[in-house]
């Protein structure tokens, strides 16, 4: 088997128990046991796992907030973001939209353009389920009830099917020196997708994200057109970003 589909067995593996086990993966991908210590060494290095005696476990799970705690946080500044971003979308956009609240206060603003959603997020799909929306479509996947996003193959295999205009991400921290971030290695494959099948990237994110770093890279900035922050946002930050060729923008909607 070649490393790219081990690679993917052992994530699906650490997504579905939170634990993965050395001889049972050697015995499920029929590979030796010196294989799988270097696959997980691999995968420890790119941030997937922590590597435990017989094994590995996910590293995210501790960290990371459950999707119903996050509605509450910043809930302001998440709907301005919301309503400023929503103003920008031109109609007849075709735009891919990660999981997320920020995101979910996008599209609860901008329910009456004749556009159209790619989402793997069971929250955005629902969000949509009333509006004018020309065509939501709804990816395939192993549902991550964390985050309520579908993750995995058969969400990749629709993704990479659509030529977006936009590609709207939700984030869990950005920086300078370590680009856009989020929890597991699942959510930031999926984000890059959309990404790499996008004319132009959005990140949306209140002012707390910025300088966190999580620990899933999902892409350098450079790859990034533009921000949708809140007036939290500081001066230095914001010409900061700038000067990466990044556009801020802050939104002020009261």
């Amino acid at each position: 088997m070649i490393r790219e589909k081990r690679f993917e067995e052992i994530k699906f593996q650490l997504l579905k128990n939170g634990i993965v086990d050395a001889d049972e993966i050697c015995s499920l991908l029929n590979v030796s046991r010196a294989t799988v210590r270097r696959d997980l060494h691999t995968l420890e290095m790119e941030g997937v796992l922590k590597r435990i005696h017989g094994g590995a476990v996910t590293i995210s799970s501790e960290k990371e907030q459950p999707f119903f705690s996050k509605i509450s946080i910043s809930e302001k500044e998440k709907r301005e973001i919301g309503i400023t971003t929503a103003a920008l979308i031109p109609e007849g956009s075709v735009i891919g939209c990660t999981g997320g609240t920020t995101v979910m206060n996008v599209v609860q603003a901008i329910k009456e353009k004749k556009i159209s959603i790619v989402t793997n997020a069971i929250n955005i799909a629902m969000e949509l389920v009333s509006s004018n929306i020309s065509d939501v479509i709804v990816t395939g996947g192993t549902l991550r009830p964390r985050s309520y996003e579908l993750i995995g193959y058969a969400a990749d295999e629709m993704i990479a099917k659509f030529h977006l205009d936009i590609a709207l991400i939700g984030i869990d921290g950005i920086s300078i020196t370590q680009g856009i971030s989020t929890y597991t290695i699942a959510e930031a494959h999926t984000a890059s997708l959309y990404i790499n099948h996008a004319k132009e990237t959005w990140v949306v994110a209140d002012h707390t994200k910025i300088g966190k770093v999580a620990p899933a890279l999902i892409t350098p900035l450079s790859n990034i057109n533009t921000l949708i922050t809140d007036r939290g946002v500081s001066d230095s930050q914001k010409e900061a970003l700038e000067q990466t060729g990044l556009r801020v923008i802050v939104a002020e909607y009261d």
